[in-house]
């Protein structure tokens, strides 16, 4: 199931790429048009709001599966091996518990939304379900991440040569944890 899961976030890591490589070369277009006294689009602004939005619940599950989400090391780093343990587990469960209500939440709102038929007027009319159905699907990616964080730190408690964090540290990329 988590070869399955890193395939998603895998892709969706690569989805997020090109979110904010175009995120970029908009940007910049809009900056080159100004400087030679051309009219820029006016979508960009608009485009650009949604692809963070985008990026940001499309690639945090991504974060949350290499380490790489925000963790408050200097609390943790002070701990023993068995409390970290136990505090990745706590962790995991407000995680779990976080996500489930705001997936649940973000469901019935672009739900709602959707039914409503509600849009969101900018240079671009767009229907607001388009733009807010990212939402619960990011919590629910979170939500899976957090479940498979749990039971990796609960199998960790449980047997006393794995600390529950070396998968994180492999996969870390290269990067400082």
């Amino acid at each position: 199931m988590t070869k399955i899961l890193d395939k998603l976030y895998d892709f969706l890591k690569d989805v997020v790429c090109v979110i904010l490589a175009l995120m970029t070369l908009t940007i910049f277009y809009t900056v080159f048009a100004r400087a030679v006294r051309l009219p820029g689009p006016v979508w960009i602004v608009q485009f650009n709001e949604y692809a963070m939005l985008f990026a940001t619940f499309l690639g945090s599950a991504w974060l949350l599966s290499k380490g790489k989400h925000v963790s408050i090391e200097l609390l943790v780093s002070r701990f023993g091996e068995r409390t970290r343990k136990v505090f990745k587990i706590v962790h995991s469960l407000m995680g779990m518990g976080l996500c489930a209500t705001l997936c649940w939440y973000g469901a019935v709102t672009t739900i709602e939304h959707f039914q409503r038929n509600i849009m969101h007027v900018q240079a671009v009319d767009v229907p607001m379900a388009y733009v807010l159905f990212v939402i619960p699907v990011g919590f629910f990616l979170l939500l899976i991440q957090f479940i498979v964080d749990f039971f990796t730190a609960l199998h960790a408690l449980g047997s006393p040569a794995a600390s529950g964090f070396e998968s994180q540290e492999k996969t870390s990329e290269g990067g400082v944890h």
